[in-house]
């Protein structure tokens, strides 16, 4: 009998093997890795009292001060206290000294605060040092009675709150909320979805001040919400400074740049980084800006399309996306959005999650059966605020009726009921023109509004089943952008300037 002499061609078979064996390992989804059961995931409840309800069996438990804090082990959390203050994060923050240093940010936090006296000036100086935070997380801080809660650039990590009989609960999921009460009705939200006269191209989101369940507050983009006993109050702190301009040529390099770190950060958080491409221009800028980062993190490209509906037009996404994941040598994964994904343990873990209002259901599905569950997954979402979502800004004056219109884009919008709404969240979050400081208002109503509902909608079903990624969630990059002007902006000088390497001024 013979024996085959080995040969450096089977040894580095047999490592190109055990390497994609490995790496294989790394892209399980997430219903193998958590079998149908991390309802709430990535998921927090913050109570002043041990409310003797328990999100998931799995949550650990930290004392924050006077507070509990019930918090999903999935979701990165760090805390620093002293006896007087603290901070807690949950999620990711990144500042400007690199991701591998964001361990860093609550001491940075803590020195912010012990360097004022007066509390004014602590909370000032805190503003000032968490506006220019990027990432994706909710911060907490405590000093003396008083609890402030700090949502990322565009709230893409929602933060919800309910004041009942045993004080102030704060909460990741309004279903949280809801089984701490008790139970509580949804009768504002479906007055929404289920008009007659809602019709929108963008699909039916909620407006206002109106949450998946009635009495349920949120944290809103550019806004802090202070709890001192019962009072609670949402106060805007950004922008802090009167609107500035760039010359095209400085803007589009400083935004290049900072949408390479932003690139660079989210690679460091997950073993697997997945890039959701399309063929639009938001997720081609982020690729071309980390290019070079990504093939060296061996990362991925994904593309969902529905399938049962051949015609719809996420197929020439499915088409151009593929040629670019090719161009770019990296692997691409695609998935199949359709209502199959949602077998009945999907839909359980679902609904327990989202009990009332359901947006992305067969997304959801689809990421749980088929991305890598431990991955960054980059989301370009927020491009509308870079380029100019709202075309028409023909009317120069901030009226809820005009914001109900810049919603509804239907006859829905001329519900008196709906005015009364709008009123309610400009009173709510301050959104007058002299509190935007000379930034357009048609501009910060998408970003303050539409990322805080729409946006931090999705993220939150994407939790079941990646770690989401909003790569241009930073105010650097944001207000950049805005210091063009519209002409400037309309034409992508930006994505512009990323694709060719220059621009003229």
């Amino acid at each position: 009998m013979r024996t085959r002499l080995r040969t450096d061609g089977d040894a580095a078979r047999r490592h190109a093997l055990a390497e994609m064996a490995a790496r294989e390992r790394l892209l399980v989804p997430g219903y193998k890795v958590w079998g149908y059961k991390n309802h709430f995931a990535k998921g927090f409840l913050i109570t002043r009292r041990d409310p003797g309800y328990r999100p998931h069996d799995t949550w650990v438990h930290l004392q924050f001060g006077a507070w509990h804090v019930q918090v999903d082990p999935l979701l990165e959390h760090r805390m620093l206290e002293t006896d007087d203050v603290g901070v807690l994060v949950l999620g990711y923050a990144f500042d400007d000294t690199g991701a591998e240093k964001r361990g860093m940010v609550p001491a940075r936090l803590l020195r912010a605060l012990a360097a004022q006296s007066i509390a004014s000036a602590r909370r000032r100086a805190l503003d000032e040092v968490i506006a220019w935070l990027s990432g994706r997380y909710v911060i907490l801080v405590r000093h003396g009675d008083e609890l402030d809660v700090y949502g990322d650039p565009m709230a893409t990590r929602s933060c919800y709150w309910y004041k009942g009989s045993d004080g102030v609960a704060l909460a990741s999921h309004t279903g949280i909320l809801s089984a701490v009460a008790g139970g509580l009705s949804n009768n504002r939200m479906n007055w929404v979805l289920r008009h007659p006269n809602y019709k929108s191209p963008f699909g039916r989101w909620l407006p206002g001040l109106i949450t998946p369940h009635d009495g349920v507050g949120q944290v809103y983009a550019n806004g802090r919400l202070s709890i001192q006993g019962e009072n609670v109050r949402h106060e805007r702190f950004f922008p802090f400074s009167d609107r500035f301009e760039m010359s095209a040529g400085q803007a589009s390099e400083a935004f290049q740049t900072e949408l390479r770190r932003q690139v660079k950060n989210w690679i460091s958080v997950a073993p697997i980084t997945v890039l959701s491409l399309t063929a639009g221009r938001d997720s081609k800028a982020i690729l071309e800006s980390g290019l070079s980062d990504l093939q060296q993190a061996q990362a991925l490209a994904l593309t969902y399309h529905p399938f049962h509906v051949p015609g719809k037009s996420t197929y020439a996404d499915l088409s151009t996306a593929n040629r670019r994941a090719a161009a770019a040598r990296l692997p691409h994964l695609v998935l199949d959005v359709s209502r199959s994904a949602m077998n009945r343990q999907m839909r359980d873990l679902y609904s327990r999650t989202f009990p009332t209002w359901q947006r992305y259901a067969n997304l959801a599905g689809a990421l749980y059966l088929g991305a890598p569950a431990r991955a960054a997954t980059i989301f370009g979402v927020g491009g509308g605020i870079v380029t100019g979502m709202i075309r028409d800004r023909s009317e120069p004056d901030i009226t809820p009726k005009l914001l109900a219109r810049k919603y509804a884009y239907s006859r829905f919008s001329e519900d008196p009921k709906l005015h009364e709404e709008f009123a309610a969240w400009i009173e709510h979050t301050q959104f007058t023109t002299a509190a935007l400081r000379g930034y357009n208002f048609y501009d910060f109503f998408h970003w303050e509004h539409r990322m805080s509902k729409w946006g931090a909608s999705g993220y939150s079903e994407y939790d079941l089943a990646t770690i989401p990624a909003p790569a241009l969630n930073s105010r650097k990059l944001l207000v950049t952008a805005l210091s063009l002007s519209d002409p400037a902006r309309e034409a992508n000088v930006l994505y512009r300037y990323i694709s060719e390497g220059h621009i003229e001024d």
